[in-house]
């Protein structure tokens, strides 16, 4: 059974993040090899919040050491003023649990900084 693992970059964009996922990546295949799947969870917390992720292959890391942005998009919208689409009146910290364990990850990496990781402690 291979280890699912959850990759999301969440607030304003900085250099190196593409960086990051490519060396994430290379190093869990390097180290696991098919013992690893590797989850992209899109727009940082708003995807984790509404299920918006996909399983990403080995080729999707490739030629993006380069590249600016983040291949998994972000948001800047502070966690507090997200929203689950869905139902509004749902809790989101709820919502983002509900949705780890439909994508069955084993761990999530947050990629980011202050806000992004003080979102992290909620889960």
């Amino acid at each position: 059974m291979a280890i699912r693992v959850g990759i999301l970059t969440s607030g304003g964009d900085c250099p190196g993040l593409n960086a990051t996922i490519r060396g994430v990546a290379k190093a869990l295949y390097n180290r696991m090899g098919d013992k690893v799947e590797i989850v992209g969870i899109l727009n940082g917390y708003d995807g984790l919040i509404n299920g918006n992720y996909r399983e990403m292959s080995r080729d999707e890391f490739s030629g993006i050491l380069t590249v600016g942005g983040t291949i998994l998009g972000t948001k800047r919208t502070p966690f507090k003023k997200m929203r689950v689409v869905e139902d509004d009146k749902v809790d989101k910290v709820a919502a983002m649990k509900k949705n780890y364990r439909a994508a069955k990850l084993d761990c999530l990496l947050c990629l980011g900084g202050n806000g992004t990781h003080k979102t992290a402690n909620l889960l």
